[in-house]
C-alpha cells in the first residue's frame, strides 16, 4: 500500500482519464500503464450495481496524475479508438477533457 500512499500524497493533481469501462478492462489498462511507470487506479462509479449481484463493475473510471497524463493518453489511444468503434450503442469510451 506504499504506492497509494505515494500517489496520494503527491502535490500533483489526480484527474480522470477514461470512464466507462468494464472493471476488468479498467483493470487490465491500469496494468498496462502500470507496465509503462504510470501509476493509475480504478475506481467503481457505481458500487450499487454491484450489490444487484453482478459480478463486476459496469461503469468503472480510471485515474493518473496529471503530470503523467499525456502519456497515459498516448499509450491508451488505440485501445480507446478500438473501443469507440465497437461500441457505439453502448456508449463510447473517451478520453476526459482537461478543464
Amino acid at each position: 500500500m506504499r504506492w497509494l500512499r505515494r500517489f496520494f500524497s503527491s502535490d500533483d493533481s489526480v484527474i480522470q482519464l477514461v470512464s466507462g469501462l468494464l472493471e476488468p478492462e479498467a483493470e487490465m489498462w491500469r496494468e498496462l500503464l502500470s507496465n509503462n511507470g504510470i501509476r493509475a487506479f480504478t475506481k467503481i462509479r457505481d458500487p450499487i450495481a454491484l450489490s444487484e449481484g453482478r459480478a463486476t463493475g459496469i461503469d468503472c473510471a480510471l485515474f493518473v496524475r496529471r503530470i503523467d497524463l499525456e502519456r497515459a493518453r498516448e499509450l491508451l489511444k488505440p485501445l480507446v479508438k478500438e473501443r469507440q468503434g465497437s461500441s457505439r450503442r453502448h456508449g463510447a469510451r473517451r478520453f476526459r477533457q482537461r478543464r
